[in-house]
């Protein structure tokens, strides 16, 4: 009769209806939002299980939470019930959002720099001042207040050069920058509302720089060319997704809008762990080896030179060279590297193994 559903209990006997296949996370959310966004795992009839663990009829469920927990995109994949989907999606809104504003602001700081106007010492003119400029942009872009314009430029939707002629006009019009004038600031985001241009705020780099340890919603890498800690990079200020980072030679960047590209470079700060170590993640690489011919072991020997370097093998692909009898063989290899100069050290080992023609990266 109820084969759409499960029934199963809190700690203290609460009886709580589940769609079927529902997991963990549908649980917490069930008792409470706070609780599903916290949730790092349970106890079903005392027996720790995972996340994605499918619940069943009788089961008694504890939550084990963690003030560090966030929901992750992956959950929508496994949860079943309206209720957590909507709760993991607006967390996710609400935290690109917030990216979007901050990510906004240092763009449109950046650009405000190249211009600057004559600064009056009375505070109610610059505060017109500002009223009067921020009031033309959001009446020409229709959008309802500041933060909404700093989202909009940082999620691509908006340009900074769009603001700027609305702020300015022509560009090329405008006068030589005076010696001693400060540029215009846009306030950061929290306090946009209130502050008023050329107050105190911080000062936004020329270069957006890429890290590796910290997590950002707005900041991703280009899967056709895979940057690698060490090569020169750029990014592209795509519209909804955040800064796309490139490498230089990448085609994708080359086609690119040029009013959407930003100087990028490496974070090498953000690498070092509080014990000093280096901590960057590893990026997938495609590496592609020609051997003269498919002897025995020769796959094991390839293999076993990624493995004494600690890399892990993600994917093997193998094709004959040619259909002719040549006896050739091509093996791609998808390789986990934490910068270039692994990726160097690993294509001149694989050089010097006999039987190998080339080695290239895809």
């Amino acid at each position: 009769l109820f084969q759409k559903e499960v029934f199963v209990f809190s700690p203290k006997g609460n009886l709580f209806v589940l769609p079927k296949n529902s997991c963990i996370i549908d649980f917490a959310y069930r008792v409470h939002s706070d609780l599903g966004n916290h949730c790092i795992g349970g106890r079903v009839n005392g027996r720790m299980v995972p996340l994605k663990h499918t619940l069943s009829n009788g089961d008694t469920v504890e939550i084990i939470q963690s003030s560090t927990q966030t929901p992750h995109r992956e959950w929508l994949d496994i949860v079943q019930t309206t209720k957590a989907k909507g709760r993991i999606r607006s967390w996710i809104k609400k935290q690109q959002r917030e990216h979007s504003v901050q990510l906004g602001w240092e763009l449109l700081e950046r650009g405000l720099k190249k211009h600057s106007c004559h600064r009056r010492k009375n505070t109610s003119d610059k505060i017109k001042q500002y009223r009067e400029k921020i009031d033309r942009v959001l009446a020409t872009l229709k959008l309802s207040d500041e933060q909404h314009l700093l989202a909009s430029i940082g999620s691509g939707h908006t340009t900074v050069p769009s603001v700027i002629k609305v702020l300015f006009g022509d560009v090329s019009r405008q006068s030589t920058q005076l010696p001693h004038s400060n540029p215009n600031k846009i306030l950061p985001p929290q306090h946009a509302t209130h502050s008023l241009p050329g107050a105190a705020a911080t000062t936004a780099s020329e270069t957006i720089l890429v890290g590796g340890t910290r997590k950002n919603l707005l900041l991703n890498f280009c899967g056709n060319c895979n940057p690698l800690h060490g090569e020169q990079i750029q990014g592209v200020i795509t519209r909804g997704r955040g800064i796309k980072v490139h490498r230089l030679d990448c085609k994708y960047l080359l086609e690119s809008d040029e009013e959407r590209r930003i100087d990028a470079a490496w974070d090498d700060d953000e690498d070092i762990t509080t014990t000093g170590a280096k901590a960057r993640p590893k990026r997938p690489v495609w590496l592609e080896v020609v051997v003269c011919q498919d002897g025995p072991g020769m796959l094991a020997d390839l293999s076993g030179i990624i493995s004494s370097l600690n890399i892990n093998i993600e994917g093997v692909v193998l094709k004959k060279k040619s259909s002719n009898g040549g006896g050739g063989l091509v093996a791609r290899f998808e390789v986990m590297l934490s910068g270039v100069q692994e990726l160097e050290n690993l294509m001149q080992k694989m050089r010097m193994n006999k039987g190998v023609i080339s080695v290239a990266r895809k």
